[in-house]
C-alpha cells in the first residue's frame, strides 16, 4: 500500500484541477469520502468539483452533510480535470463516459472493495480497509491535510456506515482507532447517529411496512424474500429525480 499511496499523493501535489466521482447511488462511505477529499484539496488550494453521476435523488439520511457544491452534471472543463475516483468498484458505476475516462489527463481509483476492476491510471486499492473513508484518512496524512472537524464528520460517517455501526467483520483495530481518532477531533458520535438513523423520512418507513407486509418465509425459515414495486414508489413521491447543477 505504501507506494501505491505515495503514487496518488505525488500525483494530488503536481496537479491543479480534479473532479471528485463515486458511484452511482451513493451511500455513507461514498458521499464521506468524496466529501472529506473535497475539504482536503480545499486545503490544499486545488480547485476541485464533487460529481455524482444517474438520476436518482441523493439519500435523505445524508442531508447534513455539506453537499451544496455537488454537481448532478459534469463541468463544462472536465476533459482538463484529473479524474479522482472514490469508493467505485468499477468504471462503469460512476456514470462517466468511457471516452472521457480514456482522453482524462489522469485516473485515479481509490477503493476498498475486493473485486475493484484497477480502471485507474493509478490505484489506490486496499480490500483489508473497513471503508474508502478509512482509505481517504491515509492518503490525508500523506499529504500532511490536518483533519478539521468538517472532514472528521465526513469520514466518520464512511467509517460508520460501511461498518454497520462498528458491527460487520469488516471492524478492525485500526477502524475502532480511527474512530477515535476522530471523535478526538470534534464529531459527535450521537449526532451523527441521530441525522442517519433517526431521521428516516415516512415514505421510506412505509415502503418498508409494504415490503413487510409482502414478506414470504421459505426454506423452514432460513430465508426471507419480499419485493417492492415501481407504483410503490411513485405512489409515496419516493424515485428518480431531474438531475441538478
Amino acid at each position: 500500500m505504501g507506494s501505491e499511496l505515495s503514487a496518488v499523493a505525488d500525483a494530488i501535489r503536481a496537479n491543479d484541477r480534479f473532479l471528485l466521482v463515486t458511484h452511482e447511488n451513493p451511500d455513507g462511505d461514498a458521499l464521506g469520502s468524496i466529501l472529506a477529499m473535497k475539504l482536503a484539496l480545499d486545503a490544499l488550494g486545488k480547485d476541485s468539483v464533487m460529481y455524482v453521476g444517474g438520476d436518482l435523488a441523493l439519500p435523505p439520511d445524508y442531508a447534513f452533510m455539506q453537499l451544496d457544491g455537488l454537481s448532478r452534471t459534469l463541468p463544462e472543463d472536465v476533459a482538463e480535470r484529473v479524474i479522482l475516483a472514490l469508493d467505485s468498484a468499477t468504471a462503469p458505476r460512476t456514470q462517466l463516459p468511457p471516452e472521457l475516462l480514456e482522453a482524462a489527463p489522469l485516473t485515479i481509483d481509490v477503493d476498498h472493495h475486493h473485486d475493484n476492476t484497477r480502471y485507474g491510471r493509478i490505484n489506490l486499492i486496499v480490500p483489508q480497509a473497513s471503508s474508502t473513508g478509512e482509505i481517504v484518512r491515509d492518503l490525508l496524512t500523506e499529504l500532511g491535510v490536518e483533519l478539521t472537524p468538517a472532514i472528521a464528520e465526513a469520514i466518520y460517517v464512511a467509517l460508520d456506515t460501511d461498518t454497520g455501526r462498528f458491527q460487520y467483520t469488516n471492524t478492525t483495530p485500526k477502524a475502532h482507532l480511527l474512530a477515535a481518532e476522530l471523535i478526538g477531533n470534534g464529531v459527535v458520535p450521537q449526532d451523527v447517529y441521530r441525522q442517519i438513523y433517526e431521521s428516516v423520512p415516512f415514505a421510506r418507513q412505509k415502503l418498508k411496512g409494504i415490503a413487510l407486509n409482502r414478506a414470504e418465509l421459505y426454506e423452514d425459515g432460513r430465508m426471507i424474500a419480499s419485493y417492492l414495486l415501481r407504483g410503490d414508489f411513485e405512489e409515496l413521491g419516493v424515485g428518480r429525480s431531474t438531475p441538478k447543477a
